[in-house]
């Protein structure tokens, strides 16, 4: 088996961790702007929801990359690799996630 299995897995895998992080962040973010008008509320979810989406890719991207190159470069086990992989991107998903919230309620023009 290559590096190219264990590469998708740990792509999958991202991806679909950090959609379920996405939807508890955005229903966090409905419940933290409880309160403010629909339009504002809405525009804040929707630019979330953007940076979620590309980070999502990214670190989707990311992860295929990274666990081929510790596969072939440090001859690494692979369920290894990809546990490392994994986590990586979880823990870059959930400070993006953080920092889209942050960024998305003053764009949206909430004070």
């Amino acid at each position: 088996m290559s590096a190219k299995t264990p590469a998708m897995i740990s792509a999958v895998i991202a991806v679909i961790l950090l959609v379920l992080f996405a939807v508890v962040s955005v229903l966090l973010e409905m419940a933290a702007l409880n309160g403010v008008s629909e339009s504002q509320g809405i525009t804040a979810i929707t630019l979330s929801l953007v940076c979620h989406g590309v980070a999502a890719l990214l670190l989707a991207f990311a992860a295929w990359w990274l666990t081929h190159w510790l596969i072939s470069r440090f001859n690494l086990n692979k369920v290894v690799a990809v546990l490392i992989t994994v986590m990586m991107s979880m823990l870059a998903g959930g400070t993006i996630s953080f920092l889209s919230i942050i960024i998305s309620i003053p764009l949206a023009g909430i004070r």
